[in-house]
């Protein structure tokens, strides 16, 4: 969910001691060259200008298109997915907890390497009136992009931990921090050795 808060929960759990692996970040740099970058030329060569990628023609495109999302998706989502696997093999031989930044979760298939999902969400007028002041962009293409995505209902029926951002910063933190110590409690009472534990907060999804 778009303006959920998810970035401000992720730098949380890192302060906290988490590897956080920001999918978006991972996203944006399989996108911009090699295989990907090519796939995605080919099937949306409108989504480029003379600069390259335009990820601001891409949003309109598929945020205004589920067809066209699926197909984007079905495109990114396997080169994404692999360089996720790869840094998560790195560090689960620290025996850390890795937090998950994913937006597209369960669209992406990458529920399967989590032990716990995290959801974070808030009121579908509150995240609009944070996408406008955040991104700059109109309430139409803020509702359009949260539109797009499953809505905060479908996350708290899949989640084991759902945190609501729709008040003071500070409610927020300890509501994420309240969690935090729940998962530190839950690894160190479980009796499987040298398992990290994987969680994932949820928020927007971008292109």
């Amino acid at each position: 969910m778009s303006g959920a808060g998810k970035s401000l929960a992720a730098r949380v759990f890192e302060e906290n001691g988490f590897y956080v692996i920001d999918c978006d970040k991972e996203a944006r740099r399989v996108i911009a060259s090699g295989k990907c970058a090519e796939a995605v030329r080919d099937a949306f060569p409108e989504a480029y200008n003379n600069n390259g990628f335009d990820r601001v023609l891409m949003a309109r495109l598929v945020f205004s298109n589920k067809i066209k999302l699926r197909q984007y998706e079905k495109i990114i989502f396997p080169f994404i997915v692999y360089e996720i696997v790869n840094l998560i093999q790195r560090k689960a031989a620290d025996n850390r907890n890795i937090l998950l930044d994913a937006p597209a979760l369960y669209q992406s298939g990458a529920d399967d390497f989590c032990n716990k999902i995290i959801a974070v969400a808030a009121d579908k007028m509150v995240c609009i009136k944070r996408i406008t002041e955040r991104d700059k962009i109109s309430a139409e293409n803020a509702l359009m992009r949260l539109d797009s995505q499953p809505g905060a209902e479908f996350y708290k029926k899949k989640a084991n931990y759902f945190i609501e951002n729709n008040n003071d910063m500070n409610s927020f933190i300890k509501s994420i921090e309240k969690v935090i110590e729940g998962i530190k409690s839950l690894k160190q009472n479980t009796t499987e050795t040298g398992k990290t534990l994987f969680s994932y907060t949820f928020g927007e999804e971008r292109t």
